[in-house]
């Protein structure tokens, strides 16, 4: 695998989180929802993102390193 498509890998898995993040900011919408689920939600939310900014900034990465190793 070059380092185009691993960036691309990298993207999707991004995109999957993001998904995952949107399904649990519609479920914090849901009136019945206790403190403590509302707590619970946000930080699964938080970490979420994390995760998310981390493998975009990984993809840049790799793209970044594969345009550069095919430039020399």
């Amino acid at each position: 695998m070059n380092y185009g498509e691993w960036a691309v890998a990298y993207r999707k898995d991004a995109n999957r989180i993001l998904k995952v993040i949107e399904k649990k900011r519609n479920l914090l919408n849901e009136k019945h929802l206790s403190p403590d689920a509302r707590k619970l939600l946000n930080d699964s939310m938080t970490a979420y993102r994390r995760i998310y900014r981390e493998l975009l900034h990984t993809s840049r990465h790799l793209k970044e390193r594969g345009e550069r190793y095919h430039e020399a």
